[in-house]
Protein backbone atom coordinates (compact mmCIF):
# COMPACT_ATOMS: atom_id res chain seq x y z
CA UNK A 1 0.00 0.00 0.00
CA UNK A 2 2.80 2.42 0.87
CA UNK A 3 4.62 1.60 -2.35
CA UNK A 4 1.44 2.23 -4.37
CA UNK A 5 0.96 5.55 -2.56
CA UNK A 6 4.50 6.64 -3.48
CA UNK A 7 3.89 5.62 -7.10
CA UNK A 8 0.64 7.59 -7.24
CA UNK A 9 2.35 10.60 -5.67
CA UNK A 10 5.11 10.40 -8.28
CA UNK A 11 2.58 10.52 -11.13
CA UNK A 12 0.69 13.37 -9.52
CA UNK A 13 3.98 15.26 -9.21
CA UNK A 14 4.68 14.58 -12.89
CA UNK A 15 1.26 15.92 -13.87
CA UNK A 16 1.86 19.01 -11.75
CA UNK A 17 5.24 19.64 -13.42
CA UNK A 18 3.82 19.16 -16.92
CA UNK A 19 1.11 21.66 -16.18
CA UNK A 20 3.64 23.99 -14.54
CA UNK A 21 5.53 24.38 -17.83
CA UNK A 22 2.18 24.89 -19.55
CA UNK A 23 1.56 27.72 -17.11
CA UNK A 24 4.96 29.17 -17.96
CA UNK A 25 4.12 29.14 -21.68
CA UNK A 26 0.66 30.59 -21.06
CA UNK A 27 2.12 33.31 -18.82
CA UNK A 28 3.75 34.65 -21.96
CA UNK A 29 0.90 33.99 -24.40
CA UNK A 30 -1.92 35.31 -22.19
CA UNK A 31 -0.18 38.09 -20.28
CA UNK A 32 2.71 39.30 -22.40
CA UNK A 33 2.25 38.47 -26.07
CA UNK A 34 -0.40 41.10 -26.81
CA UNK A 35 1.44 43.87 -24.90
CA UNK A 36 4.76 42.75 -26.51
CA UNK A 37 3.39 42.94 -30.05
CA UNK A 38 1.46 46.11 -29.23
CA UNK A 39 4.70 47.77 -28.03
CA UNK A 40 6.19 47.06 -31.47
CA UNK A 41 3.24 48.84 -33.14
CA UNK A 42 1.76 45.67 -34.63
CA UNK A 43 -1.92 46.38 -35.28
CA UNK A 44 -4.74 44.80 -33.27
CA UNK A 45 -6.11 42.71 -36.16
CA UNK A 46 -2.78 40.90 -36.66
CA UNK A 47 -2.41 40.40 -32.90
CA UNK A 48 -5.93 38.96 -32.71
CA UNK A 49 -5.35 36.68 -35.72
CA UNK A 50 -2.10 35.29 -34.30
CA UNK A 51 -3.72 34.76 -30.89
CA UNK A 52 -6.50 32.74 -32.50
CA UNK A 53 -4.06 30.73 -34.65
CA UNK A 54 -2.05 29.77 -31.57
CA UNK A 55 -5.14 28.08 -30.17
CA UNK A 56 -5.71 25.91 -33.26
CA UNK A 57 -3.43 23.06 -32.04
CA UNK A 58 -5.59 22.81 -28.92
CA UNK A 59 -8.75 22.66 -31.03
CA UNK A 60 -7.35 19.73 -33.03
CA UNK A 61 -6.04 17.83 -30.01
CA UNK A 62 -8.46 15.04 -30.99
CA UNK A 63 -6.02 13.87 -33.69
CA UNK A 64 -3.16 13.72 -31.19
CA UNK A 65 -5.38 11.92 -28.69
CA UNK A 66 -6.53 9.39 -31.28
CA UNK A 67 -2.93 8.67 -32.26
CA UNK A 68 -1.94 8.27 -28.61
CA UNK A 69 -4.89 5.98 -27.81
CA UNK A 70 -4.36 3.74 -30.83
CA UNK A 71 -0.61 3.75 -31.58
CA UNK A 72 2.28 2.82 -29.29
CA UNK A 73 4.89 5.38 -30.37
CA UNK A 74 8.17 3.62 -31.27
CA UNK A 75 6.54 0.65 -29.46
CA UNK A 76 7.50 2.34 -26.19
CA UNK A 77 4.00 3.13 -25.00
CA UNK A 78 0.88 5.23 -25.57
CA UNK A 79 1.67 8.12 -23.21
CA UNK A 80 5.31 8.48 -22.13
CA UNK A 81 7.00 8.73 -25.58
CA UNK A 82 4.43 11.28 -26.74
CA UNK A 83 5.00 13.41 -23.65
CA UNK A 84 8.78 13.30 -24.10
CA UNK A 85 8.51 14.18 -27.81
CA UNK A 86 6.25 17.16 -27.12
CA UNK A 87 8.59 18.52 -24.46
CA UNK A 88 11.62 18.29 -26.77
CA UNK A 89 9.80 20.00 -29.65
CA UNK A 90 8.57 22.75 -27.35
CA UNK A 91 12.00 23.42 -25.88
CA UNK A 92 13.54 23.75 -29.36
CA UNK A 93 10.76 26.04 -30.65
CA UNK A 94 10.96 28.43 -27.69
CA UNK A 95 14.74 28.61 -27.83
CA UNK A 96 14.67 29.36 -31.57
CA UNK A 97 11.98 32.05 -31.33
CA UNK A 98 14.15 33.93 -28.83
CA UNK A 99 16.35 34.88 -31.81
CA UNK A 100 13.51 36.34 -33.91
CA UNK A 101 12.10 39.89 -33.69
CA UNK A 102 8.39 39.99 -34.69
CA UNK A 103 8.52 43.53 -36.11
CA UNK A 104 11.26 42.45 -38.53
CA UNK A 105 10.04 38.96 -39.42
CA UNK A 106 6.48 38.52 -38.21
CA UNK A 107 5.91 35.41 -40.33
CA UNK A 108 8.89 33.46 -38.92
CA UNK A 109 8.00 34.58 -35.41
CA UNK A 110 4.41 33.36 -35.92
CA UNK A 111 5.54 29.98 -37.31
CA UNK A 112 7.88 29.29 -34.38
CA UNK A 113 5.34 30.41 -31.78
CA UNK A 114 2.76 28.18 -33.49
CA UNK A 115 5.18 25.23 -33.30
CA UNK A 116 5.70 25.95 -29.60
CA UNK A 117 1.93 26.04 -29.07
CA UNK A 118 1.55 22.76 -30.98
CA UNK A 119 4.21 21.11 -28.81
CA UNK A 120 2.41 22.11 -25.62
CA UNK A 121 -0.86 20.72 -27.03
CA UNK A 122 0.97 17.52 -27.99
CA UNK A 123 2.22 16.59 -24.52
CA UNK A 124 -0.84 18.06 -22.82
CA UNK A 125 -3.20 15.72 -24.69
CA UNK A 126 -1.28 12.62 -23.67
CA UNK A 127 -0.94 13.83 -20.08
CA UNK A 128 -4.72 14.08 -19.82
CA UNK A 129 -5.19 10.54 -21.14
CA UNK A 130 -2.53 9.30 -18.73
CA UNK A 131 -4.29 10.97 -15.79
CA UNK A 132 -7.69 9.51 -16.65
CA UNK A 133 -6.22 6.01 -16.91
CA UNK A 134 -4.50 5.91 -13.54
CA UNK A 135 -6.82 8.10 -11.40
CA UNK A 136 -9.84 6.65 -9.55
CA UNK A 137 -13.05 8.58 -10.30
CA UNK A 138 -13.37 9.63 -6.66
CA UNK A 139 -10.08 11.57 -7.07
CA UNK A 140 -10.81 13.32 -10.38
CA UNK A 141 -11.31 16.63 -8.57
CA UNK A 142 -8.05 16.16 -6.68
CA UNK A 143 -5.97 15.44 -9.76
CA UNK A 144 -7.52 18.40 -11.56
CA UNK A 145 -6.63 20.57 -8.56
CA UNK A 146 -3.01 19.44 -8.93
CA UNK A 147 -2.91 20.05 -12.65
CA UNK A 148 -4.68 23.39 -12.68
CA UNK A 149 -2.73 24.54 -9.61
CA UNK A 150 0.52 23.51 -11.30
CA UNK A 151 -0.42 25.62 -14.31
CA UNK A 152 -1.43 28.53 -12.09
CA UNK A 153 1.77 28.36 -10.05
CA UNK A 154 3.71 28.52 -13.30
CA UNK A 155 1.62 31.58 -14.08
CA UNK A 156 2.41 33.19 -10.73
CA UNK A 157 6.17 32.65 -10.73
CA UNK A 158 6.78 33.28 -14.39
CA UNK A 159 4.53 36.35 -14.56
CA UNK A 160 6.58 37.95 -11.79
CA UNK A 161 9.88 36.86 -13.31
CA UNK A 162 8.89 37.85 -16.85
CA UNK A 163 7.69 41.29 -15.81
CA UNK A 164 10.96 41.94 -13.96
CA UNK A 165 13.24 40.57 -16.69
CA UNK A 166 11.49 42.34 -19.55
CA UNK A 167 11.98 45.63 -17.71
CA UNK A 168 15.70 44.97 -17.30
CA UNK A 169 16.43 43.01 -20.47
CA UNK A 170 14.16 41.97 -23.39
CA UNK A 171 11.37 39.62 -24.28
CA UNK A 172 13.80 37.07 -25.74
CA UNK A 173 14.79 35.98 -22.22
CA UNK A 174 11.20 34.81 -21.68
CA UNK A 175 11.44 32.29 -24.49
CA UNK A 176 14.80 30.98 -23.26
CA UNK A 177 13.44 30.41 -19.75
CA UNK A 178 10.36 28.54 -21.03
CA UNK A 179 12.50 26.34 -23.28
CA UNK A 180 14.84 25.40 -20.44
CA UNK A 181 11.98 24.79 -18.00
CA UNK A 182 10.60 22.09 -20.28
CA UNK A 183 13.63 19.95 -19.49
CA UNK A 184 12.49 19.53 -15.86
CA UNK A 185 9.37 17.43 -16.55
CA UNK A 186 11.28 15.76 -19.41
CA UNK A 187 13.75 14.28 -16.91
CA UNK A 188 10.91 13.42 -14.54
CA UNK A 189 8.94 11.66 -17.31
CA UNK A 190 11.94 9.48 -18.20
CA UNK A 191 11.36 7.49 -14.99
CA UNK A 192 7.59 7.10 -15.47
CA UNK A 193 6.02 4.06 -17.09
CA UNK A 194 2.84 3.63 -19.13
CA UNK A 195 -0.15 2.01 -17.35
CA UNK A 196 0.10 -1.19 -19.42
CA UNK A 197 -2.26 -3.31 -17.31
CA UNK A 198 -5.00 -0.69 -17.42
CA UNK A 199 -4.65 -0.39 -21.19
CA UNK A 200 -4.80 -4.18 -21.63
CA UNK A 201 -8.11 -4.22 -19.77
CA UNK A 202 -9.45 -1.22 -21.72
CA UNK A 203 -8.35 -1.74 -25.31
CA UNK A 204 -9.01 0.96 -27.89
CA UNK A 205 -12.37 0.43 -29.63
CA UNK A 206 -13.94 2.56 -32.34
CA UNK A 207 -17.43 1.84 -31.01
CA UNK A 208 -16.56 3.77 -27.86
CA UNK A 209 -16.99 6.94 -29.93
CA UNK A 210 -20.75 6.25 -30.09
CA UNK A 211 -21.05 8.27 -26.88
CA UNK A 212 -20.35 11.37 -28.98
CA UNK A 213 -23.78 11.24 -30.61
CA UNK A 214 -25.76 10.87 -27.39
CA UNK A 215 -27.91 13.78 -26.14
CA UNK A 216 -25.88 14.18 -22.93
CA UNK A 217 -22.65 14.67 -24.86
CA UNK A 218 -24.22 17.16 -27.27
CA UNK A 219 -25.50 19.27 -24.37
CA UNK A 220 -22.14 19.03 -22.61
CA UNK A 221 -20.44 20.09 -25.86
CA UNK A 222 -22.48 23.31 -25.90
CA UNK A 223 -21.56 23.89 -22.27
CA UNK A 224 -17.87 23.41 -23.13
CA UNK A 225 -18.04 26.04 -25.87
CA UNK A 226 -20.14 28.57 -23.98
CA UNK A 227 -18.30 28.43 -20.67
CA UNK A 228 -14.98 28.98 -22.47
CA UNK A 229 -16.34 31.93 -24.45
CA UNK A 230 -16.91 33.68 -21.14
CA UNK A 231 -14.01 32.38 -19.04
CA UNK A 232 -11.26 32.80 -21.61
CA UNK A 233 -12.89 35.72 -23.38
CA UNK A 234 -12.55 37.80 -20.23
CA UNK A 235 -9.23 36.27 -19.17
CA UNK A 236 -7.52 36.84 -22.51
CA UNK A 237 -8.62 40.46 -22.73
CA UNK A 238 -7.70 41.81 -19.31
CA UNK A 239 -3.97 42.43 -19.87
CA UNK A 240 -4.68 43.92 -23.31
CA UNK A 241 -7.18 46.25 -21.62
CA UNK A 242 -4.55 47.18 -19.05
CA UNK A 243 -1.94 47.87 -21.73
CA UNK A 244 -4.15 49.58 -24.32
CA UNK A 245 -6.63 51.61 -22.26
CA UNK A 246 -4.97 51.91 -18.85
CA UNK A 247 -1.36 52.15 -20.16
CA UNK A 248 -0.06 49.72 -17.54
CA UNK A 249 3.65 48.88 -17.54
CA UNK A 250 5.04 45.36 -18.08
CA UNK A 251 5.83 45.21 -14.38
CA UNK A 252 2.22 46.02 -13.45
CA UNK A 253 0.97 43.41 -15.90
CA UNK A 254 3.33 40.92 -14.28
CA UNK A 255 1.91 41.81 -10.86
CA UNK A 256 -1.61 41.25 -12.17
CA UNK A 257 -0.57 37.85 -13.55
CA UNK A 258 0.88 36.83 -10.20
CA UNK A 259 -2.22 37.91 -8.27
CA UNK A 260 -4.49 36.22 -10.78
CA UNK A 261 -2.37 33.09 -10.46
CA UNK A 262 -2.74 33.04 -6.66
CA UNK A 263 -6.51 33.24 -7.07
CA UNK A 264 -6.45 30.49 -9.70
CA UNK A 265 -4.52 28.15 -7.35
CA UNK A 266 -7.05 28.76 -4.58
CA UNK A 267 -9.96 28.36 -6.98
CA UNK A 268 -8.62 25.12 -8.46
CA UNK A 269 -7.94 23.59 -5.04
CA UNK A 270 -11.28 24.58 -3.53
CA UNK A 271 -13.22 23.80 -6.70
CA UNK A 272 -11.60 20.39 -7.19
CA UNK A 273 -11.92 19.29 -3.58
CA UNK A 274 -15.52 20.52 -3.47
CA UNK A 275 -16.36 18.48 -6.56
CA UNK A 276 -14.99 15.32 -4.91
CA UNK A 277 -16.57 15.90 -1.51
CA UNK A 278 -19.87 17.61 -2.31
CA UNK A 279 -20.65 15.89 -5.60
CA UNK A 280 -20.83 16.95 -9.23
CA UNK A 281 -24.35 18.37 -9.16
CA UNK A 282 -24.07 21.40 -6.87
CA UNK A 283 -20.70 23.05 -7.43
CA UNK A 284 -21.03 23.66 -11.22
CA UNK A 285 -24.04 25.95 -10.68
CA UNK A 286 -22.17 27.95 -8.05
CA UNK A 287 -19.16 28.28 -10.37
CA UNK A 288 -21.36 30.00 -12.99
CA UNK A 289 -22.48 32.68 -10.52
CA UNK A 290 -18.95 33.30 -9.24
CA UNK A 291 -17.54 33.63 -12.77
CA UNK A 292 -20.25 36.06 -13.91
CA UNK A 293 -19.83 38.20 -10.79
CA UNK A 294 -16.06 38.45 -11.31
CA UNK A 295 -16.44 39.27 -15.03
CA UNK A 296 -19.01 41.96 -14.24
CA UNK A 297 -16.69 43.61 -11.71
CA UNK A 298 -13.84 43.60 -14.23
CA UNK A 299 -16.19 45.30 -16.69
CA UNK A 300 -16.96 48.02 -14.17
CA UNK A 301 -13.29 48.69 -13.36
CA UNK A 302 -11.79 51.96 -14.60
CA UNK A 303 -8.21 51.99 -13.29
CA UNK A 304 -5.16 49.78 -12.96
CA UNK A 305 -5.54 49.67 -9.19
CA UNK A 306 -9.11 48.42 -9.51
CA UNK A 307 -8.07 45.64 -11.89
CA UNK A 308 -5.23 44.65 -9.55
CA UNK A 309 -7.68 44.65 -6.64
CA UNK A 310 -9.92 42.21 -8.52
CA UNK A 311 -7.10 39.99 -9.82
CA UNK A 312 -7.25 37.39 -7.04
CA UNK A 313 -11.04 37.16 -7.20
CA UNK A 314 -11.01 36.81 -10.98
CA UNK A 315 -8.29 34.13 -10.73
CA UNK A 316 -10.37 32.28 -8.12
CA UNK A 317 -13.44 32.36 -10.36
CA UNK A 318 -11.44 31.19 -13.37
CA UNK A 319 -9.63 28.42 -11.45
CA UNK A 320 -12.76 27.00 -9.82
CA UNK A 321 -14.58 27.00 -13.17
CA UNK A 322 -11.69 25.10 -14.77
CA UNK A 323 -11.70 22.50 -11.99
CA UNK A 324 -15.45 22.04 -12.43
CA UNK A 325 -15.32 21.64 -16.20
CA UNK A 326 -12.35 19.24 -16.30
CA UNK A 327 -13.70 17.10 -13.47
CA UNK A 328 -17.00 16.73 -15.32
CA UNK A 329 -15.14 15.98 -18.56
CA UNK A 330 -13.03 13.27 -16.90
CA UNK A 331 -16.15 11.67 -15.46
CA UNK A 332 -17.86 11.59 -18.88
CA UNK A 333 -14.81 10.16 -20.67
CA UNK A 334 -14.69 6.50 -21.77
CA UNK A 335 -11.33 5.10 -20.62
CA UNK A 336 -10.99 3.06 -23.84
CA UNK A 337 -10.48 6.31 -25.73
CA UNK A 338 -9.29 8.40 -22.79
CA UNK A 339 -6.98 10.84 -24.58
CA UNK A 340 -9.05 11.34 -27.72
CA UNK A 341 -12.45 11.71 -26.03
CA UNK A 342 -11.13 14.06 -23.37
CA UNK A 343 -9.35 15.96 -26.14
CA UNK A 344 -12.65 16.35 -27.99
CA UNK A 345 -14.20 17.98 -24.95
CA UNK A 346 -11.18 20.23 -24.39
CA UNK A 347 -11.10 21.08 -28.10
CA UNK A 348 -14.70 22.21 -27.90
CA UNK A 349 -13.79 24.53 -25.05
CA UNK A 350 -10.77 25.76 -27.01
CA UNK A 351 -13.04 26.42 -30.00
CA UNK A 352 -14.97 28.84 -27.84
CA UNK A 353 -11.70 30.33 -26.62
CA UNK A 354 -10.40 30.80 -30.16
CA UNK A 355 -13.58 32.49 -31.31
CA UNK A 356 -13.85 34.86 -28.39
CA UNK A 357 -10.15 35.79 -28.28
CA UNK A 358 -10.00 36.80 -31.91
CA UNK A 359 -13.38 38.50 -32.04
CA UNK A 360 -13.15 40.31 -28.69
CA UNK A 361 -9.63 41.58 -29.39
CA UNK A 362 -10.67 42.95 -32.78
CA UNK A 363 -13.91 44.46 -31.38
CA UNK A 364 -12.16 46.11 -28.45
CA UNK A 365 -11.14 49.05 -30.65
CA UNK A 366 -14.74 49.78 -31.72
CA UNK A 367 -17.10 48.40 -29.07
CA UNK A 368 -14.87 49.03 -26.05
CA UNK A 369 -13.53 46.74 -23.36
CA UNK A 370 -16.20 47.50 -20.74
CA UNK A 371 -19.12 46.48 -22.94
CA UNK A 372 -17.39 43.23 -23.94
CA UNK A 373 -16.73 42.28 -20.31
CA UNK A 374 -20.32 43.01 -19.26
CA UNK A 375 -21.81 41.18 -22.23
CA UNK A 376 -19.76 38.06 -21.45
CA UNK A 377 -20.79 38.22 -17.78
CA UNK A 378 -24.47 38.14 -18.76
CA UNK A 379 -24.03 35.55 -21.51
CA UNK A 380 -22.54 33.13 -18.98
CA UNK A 381 -25.97 32.46 -17.42
CA UNK A 382 -26.88 30.40 -20.48
CA UNK A 383 -24.67 27.73 -18.90
CA UNK A 384 -27.11 27.30 -16.02
CA UNK A 385 -29.68 25.96 -18.47
CA UNK A 386 -27.13 23.70 -20.18
CA UNK A 387 -25.97 22.24 -16.87
CA UNK A 388 -29.55 21.57 -15.82
CA UNK A 389 -30.26 19.72 -19.08
CA UNK A 390 -27.00 17.81 -18.82
CA UNK A 391 -27.74 16.56 -15.31
CA UNK A 392 -31.26 15.53 -16.35
CA UNK A 393 -29.71 13.28 -19.01
CA UNK A 394 -26.71 12.09 -17.02
CA UNK A 395 -26.39 11.03 -13.40
CA UNK A 396 -22.88 12.05 -12.28
CA UNK A 397 -21.43 10.96 -8.95
CA UNK A 398 -23.00 12.87 -6.04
Amino acid sequence: MKRESVRTGYYYALFGLLYFVQGAALAYINNFQKPYLDSLNIDASRIGLLTSILLLPFIFKILIGLLSDKVSLFRLGHRKPYILTGLIMGAIAFLLVSRVLPDRNFMLFSVLIFLASFSVAFFDTCTDGFAIEITPEKNYGRVQSIMISGKAIGFIILSLVFGYLVKRSSYSVIFIIIGLLMMIPFIFALFASDPKKIREENQFEWKAFSLLITPVFLVFALYAVFYSIVSFGVDGLITYYMSNDLHASERTIGQYGALRGIGAVLGAIIGGISMDRLGYRRIPYLAVFVLSTAACLIGLSSSTSMVLGLAVFWGFAWGSQEAVFFSLAMSLTDIRIAASMFAIMVSLSNLGTSITNGVSTALSATVGFHRIFLFLAGFNFVNLVLLYLCFRLWKPRG
